[in-house]
C-alpha cells in the first residue's frame, strides 16, 4: 500500500490569535508527530506568509510550502525574491510554492482579472527569475498592466536562487490544471478535494493535469490533497466551528459550475443550497447562515468530529487520495482549538494513516 506523506498547514487566519513565537510551538509539535512538510496560507488580513516561512525555515528541519500564494497579492519580483531568500535558509530542503487565485472571498477584497492568464504568467515569470534570467514584462502583459511594470525594462534577481524551489498548481479548474501540468512542478488540490472526489469528477480533473504534464515531458509530478480537518474531543464544537466554511465552499462549487444534481451526489439538496445562499446574501447575521449548514455539507468538505469519527472518515479519504495518485495529505484548519487540534492530529490521525 502506498505510504502517504502527512503535511500540516498552519492556517494563519484560524491561528490569528497566536503570536508568531507561539505559532512555532505547534509547528515543532507537527514535525515531532510525523508531519513531513509544513505549509502556510496567504491571506490579506493576516501575517505575511513569507515572514512566517522564514521563521519556520530557521526553527524546523522539514520541507516547507505556501498553499497557496495568491498572485494578486504579490508582484512577481517580490515573490521570486522572497522565496529565493527563504530557500537560502533551508539547507536544500524543498520549498513548495502553490499558486492560485485564492479562496472564494478573494474577489471581495481585490480585483482578480483573467485568473488563468494571471496564473500562467506568474508561473512563467517567477520561474525565469528564479533561473537567474532577465525578464521583460512585455512578455507578460497581464502582470505588466496589473502591477504597472514598465513592459520593456529588464528585471533580474540580483542574487542566485537556490535550486530547492518547486512551483505547484493550486488552481483546480480544467484550464488552470492544464497550465499547471505544462508549466509547474506539482499539484495541490484544495479544500474541495473530498467533495469533488465524492461527485466522481476528481479522476477526470487530475487527468487534465497529468496529460498536460506528460505532453511537457514531466510525467509523475507530485500531488498534494488538502484535507480540511476539525477535530476535538467535543465533536459538536468541532462541527459547529467549521459550519460556515463548509457551507461557503459548497456554495463556491455551485458558483464554479457544479450543477445541483452533481452536488446532490454528495448529499446536498438544491433547497438546502438555496436557503444557505439566501441567508448569506441577506447578511449580516452569520449565525443565521451557519444554522442552515447541514451535516451533509460539513461531511462533503471536512473531516470533522471527535478522534474516533475522524479516524474512521480518514480511511475513505486515504483511499480516494491513493486511487488518484496523490502522495501527500495536507491537513488544514485544525479547529476549533488549534493547540488541541494539532495534538489530536499527531496522536490520533497521523499514526493511523
Amino acid at each position: 500500500m502506498q505510504q502517504l506523506r502527512s503535511g500540516v498547514q498552519l492556517h494563519l487566519s484560524v491561528m490569528r490569535q497566536m503570536p508568531l513565537p507561539e505559532l512555532i510551538k505547534p509547528s515543532r509539535q507537527a514535525v515531532d508527530g510525523g508531519g513531513t512538510q509544513l505549509w502556510v496560507t496567504d491571506n490579506l488580513n493576516n501575517r505575511n506568509p513569507f515572514v512566517v516561512l522564514a521563521a519556520l525555515a530557521r526553527e524546523t528541519d522539514v520541507d516547507l510550502g505556501l498553499a497557496v500564494l495568491v498572485p494578486y497579492f504579490h508582484n512577481p519580483m517580490e515573490t521570486a525574491g522572497a522565496v529565493a531568500a527563504i530557500a537560502e535558509l533551508m539547507d536544500g530542503r524543498e520549498l513548495s510554492v502553490g499558486m492560485a487565485r485564492g479562496n472564494p472571498s478573494t474577489p471581495g477584497f481585490i480585483e482578480t482579472p483573467k485568473p488563468v492568464t494571471f496564473l500562467k504568467e506568474t508561473a512563467l515569470a517567477v520561474r525565469q527569475l528564479l533561473a537567474g534570467e532577465a525578464v521583460t514584462f512585455d512578455r507578460y502583459p497581464a502582470l505588466a498592466s496589473y502591477y504597472h511594470l514598465v513592459p520593456g525594462a529588464p528585471l533580474r534577481l540580483s542574487f542566485p536562487a537556490p535550486p530547492n524551489i518547486r512551483l505547484y498548481c493550486g488552481g483546480n479548474g480544467p484550464l488552470s490544471l492544464k497550465v499547471g501540468g505544462e508549466h509547474m512542478d506539482g499539484l495541490i488540490f484544495g479544500g474541495t478535494f473530498q467533495a469533488v472526489g465524492l461527485t466522481g469528477k476528481l479522476p477526470s480533473l487530475v487527468q487534465v493535469f497529468d496529460d498536460a504534464a506528460k505532453a511537457a515531458g514531466k510525467p509523475d509530478l507530485p500531488k498534494v490533497a488538502e484535507i480540511k480537518l476539525s477535530i476535538s474531543h467535543d465533536a459538536r464544537a468541532a462541527r459547529q466551528f467549521i459550519a460556515h466554511s463548509a457551507g461557503s465552499r459548497i456554495l463556491s462549487m455551485r458558483h464554479r459550475g457544479y450543477p445541483d444534481e452533481v452536488l446532490a451526489s454528495v448529499g446536498v439538496t438544491s433547497g438546502e443550497m438555496d436557503r444557505f445562499e439566501a441567508a448569506v446574501t441577506r447578511g449580516p447575521s452569520r449565525e443565521e447562515a451557519d444554522g442552515l449548514v447541514t451535516d451533509s455539507m460539513i461531511d462533503a468538505i471536512f473531516v470533522a468530529g471527535d478522534p474516533a469519527f475522524c479516524r474512521d472518515r480518514m480511511k475513505q479519504v486515504c483511499e480516494l487520495a491513493r486511487a488518484n495518485g496523490f502522495q501527500q495529505l495536507m491537513f488544514s484548519e485544525l479547529g476549533p482549538d488549534p493547540v488541541e487540534g494539532m495534538r489530536l492530529l499527531c496522536d490520533e490521525i497521523i499514526p493511523s494513516l
